[in-house]
This record gives structure tokens, sequence and C-alpha cells, in this order.
């Protein structure tokens, strides 16, 4: 905003906005706004009867950031709520279609008299006898307590030398008092006090606005302690008195559910440890239970159990459910249940009966679940949602509330994020809090949405991915998994899987790797602002970026002669397979439909075949040089892996018939299954890759919690394992072409508890 416009006091009907203390006023009484509602404001009553272009508009009140259109749109709604502006018959902001904002009530400007310029002479005349010190002290209350001057007017003349003068009207309430000082003295005394005081009451002023709007945005200082140390902590909640925190517990015999003290964190085990994942934790609302959610690694449902707060026997609560969020009253459940190609918000009692659908959402958008639950409203009216959307612009996730009443679906904010984790409500439905990232690269962060206007702010700004979350019945503390994962490469030489060596580290995750026929080996890196394709020889040396802003994710693959790399992005609004040259340029989009992931190219070099769609994927192939895909199975397939003659295609599925997760193998020209192979309870991560001698399928398992790879050989002999590396968590693998070397990514991941408190209310 300009300087000068800061010092000028506004007013227009009943309402007077002082701009250097940035306060609406109606008939003398605070108009509560946001920061940014105030400053759309200002920008509208300075430029009085002229059309702010929307694009202006956004860069007066957002300077030297990029903001979504959504924000300005919310700040206009917000302020014509708070000035009440009719919405058939705008009287302050009419809206100019295909331009922007008008501001149309009359205005009259005026400078604030504790304001001085320095070009600008400011001298107070009075019509009444009466000492300039007590107009001075009337004014200087009127100021300080907010209060008009009792029949005051103030009007900007001119003296005879036409220098600007302030004339300033009124009846005073003070009595005549005269000074026997000298003129000089008193002005210079007069100038001292009001100095003084002038200073004092701006302190006041600044100081009070300041804690008003601290106390007014949650958890905008926090204090951050951690409560637990182990770091292999999974999932976690608080209870809503704020005593006791419940956490799973990854250990080698398994998942264990712990409870401990706040003030006195020694825990003690309630569940397990079970030969499961414990994927959901959470507490009634009136503390005395605690649910937690499990899933065996092979297969499709789940099972939903309630323990009581300080221990005893387990109780099944129901059965394929997602993670469950409680009514206020603790009487209901809701919770996301994806089935076909959509996905359905689900309300039903706490055991899981009397079912029914507030909401569907079909392929490409659909609820969220991602071990996340929904959260109801504190009033019970409404159900926050994590859902993933599309328009023109592209992909992306956000928060919706439902109403209960007839599962109507408002938007709760305009951001627009990649990934959206857990939404918790404030008691009194001000706000929610929620976990979010602004893109694959970015940390998973805690934010903070205002229920009033949809401004979104980010609470935690580290590096950290922060998981789940979770708050007490006052909203003053919340608790959340503090993770921090670093992701290594090691490559075994022929014959020595089990003297690896590392030559690569980073933090987060990388996931994506492939070998060049040249013996070099391509990731995906998350270093800078995107994810992109880097390169470097097999022991760790000369790593070189390939890419730019190519935002690779799900997949990563080098055609047989080395030409191309191939990979999966958003970059063009959805995630399809798209091409790189080999030095990374030349980037060409294969495929334009909606959810295409985990490309791997044929050894001729002709295809590349994919994975398409996410609830219900199927697997397809494209032309390398692009062209018509063509579809290979009718039955669903994930995560596509080519045999080294081009002969067979393995993949992995979630049978829904014996609702487990399977190995498949079809022909590499499509048609049904050839081969079905169960996968074992100890999965780790859920890939395939073909053995160097094509007899086996290859997947990482952890029998003991330790991962390894073992092979299911094609014959239908049991499983075996392959090598002795005795790795914490092998998220990714491949051999080279010439199935010499063994190339995979351990990841090591620690994580716990931390509880986060607003520091302002402390």
């Amino acid at each position: 905003m300009a300087s000068e416009q800061n010092q000028y006091l506004y007013e227009f009907g009943p309402f007077r906005l002082d701009a250097q203390k940035r306060l609406l006023l109606r008939d003398g009484e605070i108009v509560p706004l946001k920061p940014k509602a105030f400053d759309t404001l200002l920008v509208l009553v300075g430029n009085c009867g002229q059309v702010v272009e929307k694009d202006e508009l956004m860069k007066r009140v957002w300077p030297n950031t990029a903001v979504e259109e959504g924000n300005l749109t919310f700040n206009i709604s917000s302020l014509r709520k708070a000035l009440g502006d009719d919405p058939r018959r705008h009287q302050y902001i009419v809206t100019i279609p295909g331009e922007g904002y008008q501001f149309v009530a009359g205005v009259r400007a005026m400078f604030d008299e504790l304001v001085v310029h320095e070009s600008t002479s400011i001298t107070v005349e009075e019509e009444e006898e009466v000492g300039s010190e007590s107009a001075d002290t009337e004014l200087l209350i009127a100021e300080l307590t907010g209060k008009t001057l009792p029949e005051a007017t103030r009007e900007r003349t001119y003296g005879e030398d036409g220098s600007e003068k302030l004339s300033l009207n009124h009846q005073s309430t003070f009595s005549k008092q005269r000074s026997y000082l000298s003129a000089r003295s008193l002005a210079v005394a007069g100038l001292i006090v009001v100095a003084a005081a002038t200073g004092f009451g701006i302190y006041q002023l600044i100081s009070q606005r300041t804690s008003r709007n601290k106390a007014a945005i949650p958890f905008s200082e926090i204090n951050v302690s951690r409560h637990t140390t182990s770091g292999k902590i999974k999932h976690a909640a608080i209870s809503p008195d704020g005593k006791y925190v419940a956490q799973v517990t990854v250990g080698t015999e398994g998942d264990s559910l712990w409870v401990s003290h706040v003030a006195a964190p020694s825990s003690v085990r309630i569940a397990g440890p079970a030969a499961t994942e414990y994927v959901s934790v959470t507490f009634t609302p009136d503390g005395n239970s605690i649910y937690y959610l499990t899933l065996d690694r092979d297969k499709g449902h789940t099972a939903l159990y309630r323990v009581p707060v300080l221990g005893g026997p387990s109780s099944m609560a129901a059965y394929d459910v997602g993670p469950v969020g409680f009514s206020p009253d603790g009487t209901q459940i809701t919770f996301v249940r994806k089935q076909g190609d959509g996905s359905r918000l689900m309300v039903a009692n706490p055991d899981g009966t009397n079912e029914r659908t507030l909401a569907t959402r079909r392929q490409p958008e659909f609820f969220r679940v991602d071990w996340n639950a929904p959260a109801w409203s504190p009033d019970a009216k409404m159900i926050a949602c994590q859902v993933r959307l599309n328009d023109l612009r592209g992909q992306y996730e956000t928060v919706v509330g439902l109403r209960i009443a007839d599962g109507s679906q408002t938007p709760l904010t305009s951001k627009r994020w990649t990934y959206v984790g857990q939404p918790v409500w404030f008691r009194d439905g001000s706000g929610l809090l929620l976990t979010a990232s602004e893109s694959a690269a970015a940390p998973v962060q805690v934010w903070y949405i205002s229920t009033e206007n949809g401004e979104a702010r980010r609470v935690t700004h580290d590096l950290n991915d922060y998981l789940d979350l979770s708050v007490t019945r006052d909203s003053g503390k919340l608790a959340a998994v503090q993770d921090h994962s670093v992701s290594n490469i090691w490559v075994a030489p022929e014959g020595e899987t089990g003297q690896p060596r590392q030559i690569a580290s980073e933090v987060g995750w990388i996931q994506e790797m492939a070998w060049t026929p040249d013996g070099r080996i391509v990731y995906r890196s998350n270093a800078g602002e995107s994810s992109e394709i880097w390169v470097m020889n097999a022991d760790g040396s000369n790593p070189k970026q390939l890419t730019a802003d190519a935002r690779v994710n799900h997949g990563l693959s080098v055609s047989a002669d080395g030409r191309y790399i191939f990979f999966a992005s958003d970059r063009a609004g959805q995630f399809n397979i798209w091409r790189a040259d080999s030095d990374g340029n030349n980037l060409k989009q294969l495929t334009s439909g909606d959810g295409e992931f985990y490309p791997h190219s044929t050894p001729d070099g002709r295809w590349v075949v994919y994975q398409a769609g996410e609830n219900e994927a199927r697997l397809w192939k494209v032309p390398t040089e692009g062209g018509q895909p063509i579809q290979l199975t009718e039955t669903r397939a994930r995560g596509p892996a080519v045999s080294s003659d081009g002969k067979m295609i393995a993949y992995y599925y979630l049978d829904p018939e014996a609702l487990r997760w399977r190995i498949g193998v079809v022909s590499s020209e499509g048609g049904p299954p050839l081969k079905r192979f169960d996968f074992p309870p100890t999965l780790t991560w859920r890939f395939v890759r073909w053995s160097p001698d094509r007899q086996s399928i290859a997947y990482a398992s952890n029998p003991g919690g330790l991962s390894d790879i073992w092979v299911q050989p094609l014959n239908g002999d049991q499983p075996k394992r392959l090598t002795d590396l005795k790795a914490e968590q092998i998220i990714a693998f491949d051999w080279s072409s010439d199935g010499r070397s063994l190339a995979f990514i351990r990841n090591v991941e620690t994580s716990d508890v931390v509880l986060i408190s607003n520091a302002v209310l402390q």
C-alpha cells in the first residue's frame, strides 16, 4: 500500500476506516476484519468510483506473492458481509464482470490529526476560547479510546501563505484554563507533552492491536515439544481432555498400541504386538475408549477395534471401514469407502450398523482416504472431508464441507494443495487445522483454515513431514507425528548381495530409480522446488540433473536402447506418461487420460506399458513415439514390469473376490491372467520386478522386521529369499540390464509424537 494512503481516515455511510490503526468502525464500534480483507477494502475505498482490476487488486493486497483468485473472491464476500451490503443492490462494492471491482459509496477522506507530514504544516484553530492544551488532551483521549469527539468535524483548509491547515470545530467539555507561561514556553511544553503522550498512545494502540490479532489467529505462535523419542511411532492421537496420548509403535514382532500420560510420558501397551498394520487411531469424544484400525499387509479389508483407554480386552467394532471420525456426542462415525470407480462418504453407528451414504464422488474426482479420517464439526451439522478435484487448471486436493442434512458440499477454502491429510475442527467452528503439502517436493505441514473467509495459513514452517493430527477439546493443544525420512541408494555387485555399498543419500522419499543400458542409474530427486530426474554412475560419482520442471512421480523407466526416459508426471494438470531424451531434453506427453502411472518400456523399444486408473486400475500400452493407447487387461492390475524378453508382464492387484493382494502375470499382448500368486503377510512395499533369469517374480518382504528381496518361482514353488541385506525398509529395487548388479533404495524413517501448543493462550 502507498504510505500516504496508510495515513488517511475514510468515512462512508455509518463507517469509518482508519488506515493507520487498521480499524473499521461502524458507529464507533469495531467491525472485525481479517488482515487481507482489510487491505482489500483499503485499496477499493482509496480508489472510490474507479474500477480496480482483479490482477491489480491481487498485486496490491498480496505483493510479491502468487495466490489464487479464489482468495480475492473470499475477501470480497467477507467484506460485503461485514458491511451489510444488500446482495440484490450493492451499496458499497460492485462486481464489474470481466474486469474487477468498484467501490460506489460516497467517501470522505481526511488526514489523521496525529500524523504529521514533513511537507505539511498542521495547526489547530478553535472557535471557542479554550486552551490549546485542553484541545490537544481531548483529541488525544479521543484517539486513544477510539471514540469520536462530541459533535466534532474535521476539514482541510489553507492559510494565507498557502500552507495546509487542519481545522477542528468542537464543543469542549473541558473547563477553560489559562497559563502564565510565556507563549514560547507554552508551545515547547505543549509539544513535549503531546509528543510523549502521542508516542505512548501509539505504542499502546499497536500493542493492543498486535495482542488482539495474535489472540484472534489460532496457533499464530506455537510451542513444540517432543512427547516420544523412540523414532518408531506411526500414528498417534491426543485425548479430548489433553491428558493422554495413544500411539502406534512399530516393532520386530509387529505393530502395537500404547498409551502414555502427557505429564509423565511413560507408556503402557494396551494392544498388540500383532503381525498386522495399525493404520489409524482415535479417541472417543468422552475420552473413555480408543478405536484403532488394522489392515493385514496382504489383505484388502480393514477391521476396527475398540479398547478401554487404560487397557483391557479389545473388541471388534466394525469391518471394512476407513479411519473414523466421531460425531460430537459419540453416537455416530463417518468414514470414506472406496468402491469401484467411486468413493463414498459414509455415516454409521460406532459398531458399523445403520450405514448410509452421505455423498458419492466418481473418478476423476474422489474423497481421499490415505489413513486420514473425515472430521465432524462441533455443531454436528457438517463433516469436513479431503477431496481430490479436477478443473481446467488440472488436478489438486483440498477440503470440502458436507452438510449432514442433505449431503450438499461447500469448499472450505480456495487453496490448492498436492496432498491433504487429516483435518480437525476448532471447538467454536471458527476454523480447521489440517496437514497438507503444496507440491510433490514440499514437506507435509500443519495449516490453518478460517471458516469465515477460507484463508489458509501455515502453522509449521520446517522441512519435516507432519502425519496424523488431533486436537484437545479446548483447541489449545495438538498432537501430530513428526516424520523425518532419509532414502539411500545402494548397489550390490554380482554375487555380493550380502555386501552392498551405499552410493547416494537424500532426505525424503526417492522411490523411483532405473538402470540405463550403459550401467548408470537414473533416479528421482526432490532437491529444489520440483521432483526431477537425475543420473549418476554406478559408484555414485558424477551426479547430474537432467530435467527441469518435469515433476516426476509414480514411475521411472529407461528404454532398452538408452534413447528415452519415461516417467509419470502431473505437469499437464493430471498424471500422465511422459517421455524425455536421455539428456533430459525434449519432454513429450504420450498419454492424456486421467491417472496414468508406472511406465515400463518393452525391450524392443516400441511400447511403454503403464497403469491407468487408481481404484480400478488396468494395464495399457502406448507407442514409444506417441499414438493411440491400447488396453491390455480387463481385470485389476497395478505397477507393471515387463520381462527382459518382452513376452510377459508381471503386476500386482487386489483380488475383489478373495479380498487379498496378489501377483499376476499376463502376456505382453494382453488377455486374461496366465498365473496368480499370493503376496505374503510380511510384505514391505507393493511392487514387483522380474528376476534376471525371468523364472521368478521378485518383491520386498520383511519377516522379522528387516527387509530382503524374495522371489516367487513361476512354477509355483514356495517363495524363497534371494538376498541377505537385512535393510530397514526396501522401497524400490532393480537389476542392471545385464543382470549382474542390483540397485535398491533403503528408507530410514524416524517418527515421533510432538505436541504443539498455542503459545498465545499460555
